[in-house]
């Protein structure tokens, strides 16, 4: 049996068994649609991970590939798993579509690393520094005050996760300029600047700073990498997953040359910026200021 996931990630695993499954007994999409009368359009979005599939659709596919015994009831775990909800998935009225689907990934994720050059990580923000960057999506989207709230509330609801020092591991390297640049009154950057200390001393979390006196490394803006466990009977559980955070179009993307990328930026990221301690020091510094 497959332990609780995600269903997001079983949604996308679901997708790319289902497509690797179809390749080996050597078929297309279009021939398994016709033996199964189903439209072209619905194997495209079941192999896509664009719908949640029937468990009776997922069997007839199998049953059509000719999977053994263990193969079918992994996959068909991994429908039940894809047709359940989760707390995310509530907020979908609230947030672009990109950036649901990435919580739902990182729900899953047993690794995080994160590259920040304008604000304070989401996933490191106080309640406080979370409505002050909120707010400014005001002039742009028309944010209501409820939906602001909503959208903080939705911020600190991720953060749960941090708080398991046996969970996932965060490892962040913030530009010195996003310790500077103040969201909120004076009080909210100290509240912040303080709550990043405390993280600190938990085992799971690395915070490096990138200090503006440093050469940059790299001319790119905020992104986030997730990793994921081995699962039982399913091996890794999912390939690396890039988000990358832009307020016109999110770009979410599991493409082995596209992570190999940004894994290596994040390598020299972490390569130019301060170690953990000296990071330690310069927030300190910033706090008492």
């Amino acid at each position: 049996m497959v332990r609780e996931l995600s269903p997001t990630v079983c949604r996308r695993r679901l997708a790319a068994e289902l497509r690797r499954l179809r390749g080996e007994a050597d078929l297309n999409g279009v021939q398994v649609a016709k033996q199964l009368r189903w439209s072209t359009s619905k194997m495209s979005r079941i192999e896509n991970g664009q719908v949640i599939p029937h468990a009776d659709d997922v069997a007839a596919l199998l049953d059509r590939y000719g999977t053994d015994h263990e193969t079918r009831e992994r996959l068909l775990a991994l429908a039940r798993g894809a047709a359940g909800k989760a707390w995310w998935e509530s907020y979908s009225d609230d947030l672009p579509e990109p950036v649901i689907t990435f919580v739902g990934f990182e729900a899953e994720a047993d690794e995080i690393w994160s590259w920040q050059s304008t604000v304070i990580p989401g996933l490191l923000q106080t309640a406080d520094y979370a409505r002050a960057v909120n707010s400014l999506h005001r002039p742009v989207d028309t944010l209501t005050p409820g939906k602001v709230e909503r959208r903080t509330q939705f911020r600190l609801r991720r953060q749960e996760r941090l708080a398991d020092p046996d969970g996932v591991r965060y490892s962040t390297v913030i530009d010195e300029a996003v310790l500077l640049r103040c969201f909120g009154d004076e009080s909210v950057m100290r509240g912040q600047l303080r709550h990043l200390l405390r993280l600190t001393e938990f085992p799971n979390m690395t915070i490096r700073v990138l200090p503006l006196s440093h050469p940059h490394p790299v001319d790119f803006s905020n992104f986030v990498l997730l990793r994921f466990p081995e699962v039982e009977t399913l091996g890794r559980l999912y390939p690396d997953v890039i988000y990358v955070d832009d307020l016109s179009s999110p770009v979410l993307a599991d493409n082995e040359e596209i992570t190999f990328k940004y894994t290596r930026l994040l390598e020299s990221l972490e390569d130019a910026a301060l170690p953990p301690d000296k990071s330690v020091e310069l927030l300190h510094t910033l706090t008492n200021t």
